[in-house]
């Protein structure tokens, strides 16, 4: 059996993929993930709050392991809930730009 590939980006001691096996079953091949960054200075989004040193708002990477489809994507949330915002890796760099006009507006920037 071929020996599983692990993105540049992928941290060992986050990752839970693993080479699937003929038996496997949905679920169990896991995830390529990278460490976690610490997402500063938002004390909160609505109701939720983040406290930075309890439960920090984080982003990491992710992309599941073979069989499935190595689609990257961004997840952000916390530290216990971990993927409240799941995009793939090219539509967040779209959902960022379209962020970054609608705040420029705020701050009068053309």
């Amino acid at each position: 059996m071929a020996e599983l590939e692990h993105p540049s980006w992928c941290d060992p001691a986050h990752c839970t993929a693993t080479t699937p096996r003929p038996e496997y079953r949905a679920g169990e091949t896991g995830y390529h993930r990278s460490a976690p960054v610490t997402l500063d200075h938002i004390p909160n989004v609505g109701d939720a709050v983040f406290d930075p040193d309890l439960n920090p708002l984080v982003a990491h990477l992710a992309q599941p392991a073979p069989p499935w489809d190595p689609v990257t994507t961004v997840n952000i949330g916390t530290a216990l809930d971990p993927q409240v915002v799941s995009l793939a890796a090219g539509r967040a760099r779209t959902t960022l730009r379209q962020l970054d006009a609608l705040v420029a507006r705020d701050a009068g920037e053309p």
